[in-house]
C-alpha cells in the first residue's frame, strides 16, 4: 500500500497543467513531463453572457483532471493584443505605448510582457486579468504568458542556422499567425483574422508583397488546422509555388493525442 501511494504521488509530481484562455474558449491539457505524453485534453466554448468565474467554476467542478496535483501550471493568454519589441528599444515603464499602434488601449488596461532573452526581444501584451485572478485563487501560484510567445519560440527553434528564410503559418479556425525567420532570428510576425479563403490568401499575399518575398521561390510551411485537401491550402497552392503542410502524424502518436487534437491545439501542446 505504501509503495502504491508513493507511485501515485510520484506520478502526480510529474504532471504539468497547460491552460489556454481567450474570450471565446477555455482549453487545457495535462502532460507527463517524463514521458511527454498527454493524459487529458479538452476544450470548452465560453458563453459571452455569463461571467468567466461562473463558467470556470463549472469546468473545475466537473473535470476531475483539473482537480489533481500538478508539478506546475502554465496559462497561455490567447488574443491578438501583443507586439514583439527588440530589447534595445524596450522600456518596461512604457508598455502601453508599444501597443497603441496595433490596437486601441485604455488607461485602465493592464499590460505585461514575456522576455525572450535568446532572441533579444520582449513580447508585450494585454493579459486577461479575470482569468489570472481566478487561477490565483485555485492554484496559489502559476506561470502565465502570451500564446504567441510560445508560438514564436517554437518556430524559431525550427528555423535553421543557414541563410534560408523560413516562413511558418499557423492556422486556427478564424485566424492565422505568420512567422518569418532567418538563422533563428525573428524577421516578421503578425496575426490575421479571416472568414473566407479569399481573406486568407489576401493577407498571405499582402505579406509577400510588403516583405518583397518571391512566391516562385519562398517556401511556406503550414501548421495547425489545415490539410492538403482544405480550401485554404488549395488556394495558397494556386498562388505560391512551394507550399506544404507539416507532417504531424508521428508527433501525434508521441504525444498520445489524435491527429485532429494536435491540429486544433498545436501551440497548447507545444508550450
Amino acid at each position: 500500500m505504501i509503495l502504491i501511494h508513493f507511485m501515485i504521488m510520484l506520478n502526480e509530481s510529474f504532471q504539468k497543467l497547460y491552460i489556454q484562455v481567450s474570450l471565446q474558449n477555455f482549453s487545457y491539457c495535462v502532460k507527463n513531463q517524463v514521458s511527454n505524453q498527454v493524459s487529458h485534453i479538452k476544450s470548452f466554448t465560453l458563453d459571452p453572457y455569463k461571467t468567466i468565474e461562473q463558467q470556470l467554476d463549472v469546468f473545475f467542478d466537473k473535470e476531475e483532471a483539473l482537480q489533481s496535483g500538478f508539478q506546475d501550471v502554465v496559462v497561455l493568454h490567447h488574443n491578438n493584443l501583443n507586439t514583439f519589441v527588440p530589447t534595445a528599444l524596450f522600456d518596461e515603464t512604457s508598455l502601453g505605448s508599444y501597443l497603441q499602434y496595433n490596437t486601441k488601449v485604455f488607461p485602465t488596461d493592464y499590460f505585461d510582457y514575456d522576455n525572450l532573452p535568446q532572441s533579444d526581444m520582449n513580447n508585450i501584451y494585454v493579459p486577461y486579468v479575470a482569468f489570472n485572478n481566478y487561477f490565483l485563487d485555485v492554484f496559489g501560484s502559476f506561470t502565465f504568458q502570451h500564446i504567441n510567445t510560445s508560438l514564436v519560440q517554437h518556430f524559431l527553434a525550427k528555423s535553421g542556422n543557414d541563410a534560408v528564410t523560413n516562413l511558418f503559418v499557423h492556422v486556427g479556425a478564424t485566424h492565422f499567425e505568420l512567422v518569418l525567420t532567418k538563422q533563428k532570428k525573428l524577421l516578421f510576425f503578425n496575426s490575421y483574422e479571416f472568414q473566407t479563403k479569399e481573406d486568407f490568401i489576401y493577407y498571405l499575399l499582402f505579406v509577400f508583397e510588403q516583405l518583397q518575398l518571391n512566391p516562385e521561390t519562398q517556401a511556406v510551411t503550414f501548421y495547425g488546422n489545415i490539410s492538403t485537401e482544405s480550401d485554404l491550402y488549395q488556394i495558397a497552392y494556386r498562388f505560391i509555388r512551394h507550399v506544404s503542410v507539416a507532417d504531424m502524424q508521428t508527433l501525434a502518436q508521441t504525444l498520445s493525442v489524435t491527429y485532429e487534437e494536435l491540429k486544433q491545439h498545436y501551440i497548447l501542446l507545444h508550450a
